[in-house]
């Protein structure tokens, strides 16, 4: 049920009927789940085009220059750099004397691609790829910076590399409900081969006839088709940043290295740029999420977040709408209209 006193909306239980705030509400969680699949899908569903295209020429840039790196480094020392499943198994096989070479190699490629990781959670705030909205192009200018590092040295350092790439892995590890990895391609074919499973098994379970499809199945086939185009472009542009990386290296050796380097230096030039010129509304933006943040949190309102929200307002019925599709009930309605009126309140 939805209350109304003093001006102010509240949930209320319906068997003590009592008022419920709305971190008390979201601690139930079976709410919390409903609410967050519900957003989760919303987020899916209606990114912006430019965000759209930004993020999958991000991601394919950034698993080809991944490849390429990978490929030269395997080329010049017989390691893989850019994923620690291969160094991980190497440790064994080498305590075993099963594989040539050191122990300490491969477990110096592992601690510097953590560290890697360490400096990018240092740097980005969240995991969610939000363009314009974290210092992308500073960890992108690192991870070129290492890069140049190592092939200013003759490609000696082979824990450079890793630990850029492990740099590079964090910086990005989902959007819109998909998980980003650039560095390597495990979770990625995962991902694509579920993304098709799933796909298919809503066809034959609706007779095999798309007219039988759903409002809620067309939503969640555009999320895994979403999902299955995304995994096929990062992993085909690995595998060509491979190829590449591989040719690069047998014409130019160590200056191979320069071209993920620059690459990845343009990239974050190019991020660099965007910031610039959408400075305004990238900081409405995330002035929005911080203010939504905090009331949801339970915290209180900070000078001036009100009339942030007030000027806000004319999207409350547009949110409403987008998480709860056009067929909600009218309960459910009220209670999400609640919820977000709740968040508006001081």
């Amino acid at each position: 049920m939805v209350a109304s006193g003093a001006g102010q909306h509240m949930l209320i239980d319906d068997q003590e009927d009592k008022p419920v705030t709305l971190p008390e509400a979201l601690g139930n969680r079976a709410l919390r789940n409903a609410i967050l699949e519900n957003v989760q899908l919303a987020a899916a569903l209606n990114p912006s085009t430019r965000e759209k295209l930004g993020v999958h020429a991000i991601g394919m840039a950034l698993s080809f220059c991944a490849g390429a790196a990978n490929a030269i480094a395997f080329a010049k020392w017989k390691l893989y750099v850019s994923h620690v499943s291969g160094s991980s198994t190497a440790i064994g096989l080498r305590m075993e004397d099963e594989q040539p070479g050191d122990v300490p190699t491969p477990v110096e490629l592992v601690v510097y691609f953590i560290v890697g990781s360490w400096v990018a959670g240092l740097l980005i705030p969240g995991t969610t790829m939000k363009m314009g909205q974290a210092r992308y192009e500073v960890v992108l200018f690192l991870v070129a910076a290492m890069e140049l590092v190592c092939w200013w040295h003759e490609l000696r350092y082979p824990e450079m590399l890793a630990a850029a790439m492990g740099l590079q892995n964090a910086m990005i590890t989902s959007w819109s409900g998909a998980v980003l990895r650039t560095t390597h391609m495990t979770g990625t074919a995962t991902d694509l081969g579920s993304a098709l499973g799933r796909m298919l098994s809503r066809f034959f379970r609706r007779g095999c006839s798309l007219g039988n499809f759903s409002d809620q199945d067309w939503d969640e086939h555009t999320v895994d088709r979403q999902k299955f185009v995304l995994m096929n472009c990062l992993l085909y542009s690995f595998i060509a940043g491979g190829v590449v990386g591989a040719g690069a290296y047998g014409c130019m050796e160590l200056h191979s290295l320069l071209i993920p380097a620059g690459m990845t230096a343009i990239i974050g030039a190019a991020h660099l740029l965007y910031c610039i010129q959408h400075q305004e509304p990238l900081a409405t933006e995330k002035k929005a999420e911080e203010v939504f943040a905090r009331q949801l949190s339970g915290g209180g309102m900070e000078q001036g977040d009100m009339e942030f929200l007030n000027a806000k307002s004319e999207r409350t019925e547009q949110f409403i709408r987008q998480i709860m599709g056009e067929g909600g009930s009218d309960r459910r309605m009220d209670l999400c209209r609640a919820v977000v009126t709740k968040v508006q309140q001081p």
